[in-house]
């Protein structure tokens, strides 16, 4: 198997530049942030049991989706009829 670099092959790229951009949470997104965090208190302040860790990794995994869209819970987009504009922006 043949393994090659971008820049063995292309020589005239210029380098990789990466720029992180940090941006706080929306409103929404904060609500929904805090309410998941109060539901599971106990999960969060728990001892360390193998459950207690699954049940740790779901809450974790629904602040994840908090924190990349608000939308993605159920009946938290505006709507029916669900339409495109600036609030998908303004919630994200």
């Amino acid at each position: 198997m043949l393994r090659r670099l971008k820049s063995d092959v292309e020589t005239s790229l210029l380098p990789k530049k990466e720029i992180y951009l940090y941006v706080g949470m929306s409103t929404l997104q904060k609500q929904l942030y805090k309410s998941i965090l109060s539901g599971h208190i106990d999960v969060v302040n728990s001892t360390g049991l193998a459950a207690d860790k699954i049940k740790l990794l779901n809450v974790l995994m629904q602040l994840k989706k908090v924190c990349n869209h608000p939308y993605l819970f159920e009946g938290q987009e505006p709507g029916p009829p669900f339409v495109d504009g600036e609030h998908l922006v303004t919630a994200s």
